[in-house]
């Protein structure tokens, strides 16, 4: 109780007492004896030791009976208080009965002497010797000569009835008896309103405890069918309601997500209707909605709460930001009020788990920005890794060539002229070594493979020449390691646009790498089919796996766990997808061991062209004409900056009786040019003063009939038109070998018009 309401119940009470003690001196006819008011003081002395806040009710309820009886002379006294469940009195203390009898009473409003007081909230007397009362079923189990009965009342209603009765003295109550029943039912009044006030904080307490917990149960936020169910158990709990239900969603048209409890535990998405008369209305409404009966609105047509035998609703719109992001329902099957202190809790549920529904939504954009942006950053981390390895491996090829090649040349001429044996078993170990570096460059020359924008390829058949490959492989080591199944399932993808001869090298690694992790053998399925606007490959394999150590170092150059490996296999293939735009992924495959290889492609356009290799092909052709069969010599002018290059160029060419003369730029050539009697000039396209075919077609210009020898490294990666205009006849591809040297001066010979 509040100070205002003490101090008002004791201003009350001394009210009382001062109209007592002039009722007591107006009854003895005389003025006041000392004697008789000490008697007096000392009988309300006695009555306000009873105090009404402090004790268990129960013990508080037993000294006021025992006031009653001792200061009444009553045989039987007894306090009723409303049972809030039941809507009727129960007794709750008594004196002068047994107690099995005194629980088995239970009274209507109304009924009798007790529930008349309480339904009329006046004092009224019973007297047995007067005329028969209505029918009273307390007074007829426990006879009495006199009885009286007062309301006590709590913050201004009645809350229960005190009686006292007299079977033994039969002498009426007199009015002393009466203001003290009700002094000491004002105490015991104070006292359950004391009572409630407990219970209400215990509940608001509780209440408090379990929105806290809430809080921290969405704390990380939640899924949002976790963050509903939690809010609907909180919301049974709190309101001591037998059923909830959360929505997720702005309208009953757009409900994304829901969880319910108790007796709508069982509910889901497909029992929510677009026209439920209760929810439009609950999420229509600027606040709560509270409903104490839905069958006495009839609705048409029975919503999802009256074919659930709901009849109590309270419906709480979840806001979050100024919109609507929910709703929270509370349901009971019998019609009821909600009280304020339930409307609130319930209001500051649905703003806990509209915060905590907001936090999820935020948190998961956020999460899929970060996925996004790490994407983005995945993609261009490795677009520029491919683009250094491109550089690196074109200037490691520009530098290690003409090396290889004088290597391959000097070797090959030695040969051709070595006496004996022992001199010839060198010259062939030389040549093979000068051959296995040739094709380690070109290996490393798939990282800077160019751009082959036009160029279709057929997946499944390229993957079908790396799989043949493979398994001729295998055959040819089946004693050195153990039995490999190998299985294909090529299905038909659109083609895609890239070079066949640099996808079939990336496959053919791939799958090397595969069958490699397999040493005590397994199976090794690849599969090919249209996915995702492309073409897919899968390779899986059941080898040793990928430790998870070194899995992020898989694609970077020259990095391997096996002996005797290069550690480009992955390096090289992942350049040449990303070129053509599609990507490589590598993953544990399942719960096991092995390893999954997926590659993805995009579809190629609707132009066609034609596959890497007939390119290739055309660009060793000469570039116009057939090439006759008959061979002669000529003056031929080499323009070559490497001296090893030139040098086993001059060789080759005059061993077989050609004027050969060489120079080592582009200016030296075009003055040597201008004197005259040049048949064929032989040049690098990587020259230090400009690009050989910038000579060759300066050459053209100046000498129209003077034929052009191309020599590269990067003869397969150069387009037959681009050659044609720029004034080349014939295309020499490093690494030298002296038989193609002359064939490619013999040809050039050929096509040389006369000036």
């Amino acid at each position: 109780m509040t100070g205002d309401s003490v101090r008002a119940a004791l201003s009350q009470l001394g009210d009382v007492l001062e109209s007592l003690r002039e009722r007591l001196g107006d009854e003895s006819g005389q003025e006041r004896q000392p004697d008789r008011d000490a008697h007096a003081l000392d009988i309300f002395q006695e009555i306000l030791s009873v105090p009404p806040l402090g004790l268990p009710p129960g013990e508080l309820f037993g000294l006021a009976m025992d006031r009653v009886s001792r200061l009444l002379a009553a045989d039987r006294a007894v306090l009723f208080v409303l049972d809030d469940t039941t809507g009727r009195l129960v007794p709750r203390s008594g004196r002068g009965f047994r107690r099995d009898d005194l629980e088995s009473v239970v009274l209507d409003p109304g009924e009798g002497l007790v529930g008349r007081v309480f339904g009329e909230k006046r004092m009224l007397t019973y007297d047995a010797a007067g005329e028969p009362p209505v029918r009273d079923p307390f007074a007829e189990r426990f006879p009495m000569r006199q009885g009286i009965a007062v309301p006590v009342r709590t913050e201004g209603e009645v809350g229960g009835v005190l009686f006292a009765g007299r079977q033994e003295l039969g002498a009426p109550f007199t009015t002393t008896d009466v203001l003290l029943l009700l002094v000491i039912a004002d105490r015991v009044g104070s006292s359950l309103v004391h009572q409630r006030l407990l219970e209400r904080r215990g509940d608001h307490i509780a209440h408090l405890r379990e929105l806290r917990g809430l809080v921290d149960a969405n704390l990380p936020a939640r899924e949002p069918r976790e963050i509903l169910a939690r809010a609907s158990d909180a919301a049974c709990r709190l309101a001591g309601v037998r059923g909830a239900l959360a929505l997720a969603g702005s309208a009953p048209r757009h409900i994304g997500v829901l969880a319910g409890a108790g007796l709508l535990a069982s509910v889901g998405l497909e029992r929510v209707r677009a026209d439920d008369d209760v929810l439009v209305e609950g999420f229509g409404g600027d606040g709560p909605v509270a409903i104490r009966d839905l069958q006495a609105r009839r609705p048409m047509r029975p919503g999802l709460f009256e074919e659930e035998g709901i009849r109590a609703a309270l419906l709480v719109p979840m806001r979050a930001r100024g919109r609507v992001v929910g709703l929270l329902c509370l349901a009971d099957p019998e019609p009821r009020d909600f009280a304020p202190e339930e409307i609130e809790s319930a209001l500051m549920l649905a703003a806990l788990t509209a915060g905590a529904l907001e936090t999820e939504r935020q948190l998961g954009e956020s999460r899929h920005a970060l996925a996004e942006r790490d994407a983005e950053q995945a993609d261009l981390g490795r677009g520029e890794r491919t683009r250094v390895l491109a550089a690196f491996g074109a200037g490691l090829t520009r530098e290690l060539h003409p090396v290889f090649a004088t290597l391959l040349g000097r070797a090959q001429l030695l040969l051709a002229r070595a006496p004996n044996d022992p001199l010839r078993e060198g010259l062939v170990a030389l040549e093979e070594a000068a051959w296995r570096g040739t094709d380690l460059l070109q290996r490393v020359l798939g990282l800077a493979e160019a751009d082959q924008r036009g160029a279709v390829a057929e997946l499944p058949v390229i993957t079908q020449e790396a799989v043949s490959f493979a398994r001729a492989r295998l055959r040819a080591e089946a004693e050195a390691r153990g039995a490999i199944e190998m299985s294909a399932d090529l299905g038909a993808t659109p083609p895609v646009e890239a070079g066949a001869t640099a996808l079939r090298e990336a496959i053919v690694g791939l799958v090397q790498n595969a069958v490699e992790a397999m040493p005590a053998g397994g199976t090794l399925s690849v599969r090919t089919r249209g996915h995702d606007g492309g073409a897919e490959l899968v390779l899986v394999d059941t080898g040793e796996g990928i430790p998870p150590e070194i899995r992020p170092r898989i694609f970077d150059p020259f990095f391997t766990t096996r002996p005797g490996h290069l550690g480009l296999g992955l390096t090289v293939a992942e350049a040449v997808v990303l070129r053509a735009g599609g990507r490589l992924e590598v993953e544990r495959a399942g719960a096991g061991c092995g390893t999954r290889v997926t590659v993805w492609l995009p579809a190629a356009g609707l132009r066609p062209a034609a596959p890497a290799a007939e390119a290739a092909e055309a660009a060793r052709a000469p570039a116009t004409g057939a090439r006759p069969p008959a061979a002669r010599t000529g003056s031929v002018l080499v323009v070559e900056d490497e001296e090893g290059i030139r040098t086993e160029v001059l060789d080759t060419l005059m061993a077989v009786g050609h004027r050969v003369e060489a120079v080592p730029d582009a200016d030296a050539a075009l003055a040597r040019l201008g004197q005259g009697g040049i048949d064929v000039v032989l040049t690098d396209l990587a020259l230090r003063d400009r690009s050989g075919l910038h000579l060759a077609s300066a050459v053209k210009k100046r000498s129209p009939g003077t034929a052009v020898v191309l020599l590269t490294g990067w003869g397969r990666r150069l387009h037959e038109d681009r050659l044609r205009e720029s004034g080349v006849d014939v295309m020499l591809v490093k690494p030298l070998q002296p038989d193609r040297v002359r064939e490619a001066v013999a040809d050039a010979l050929q096509l040389r018009r006369p000036a």
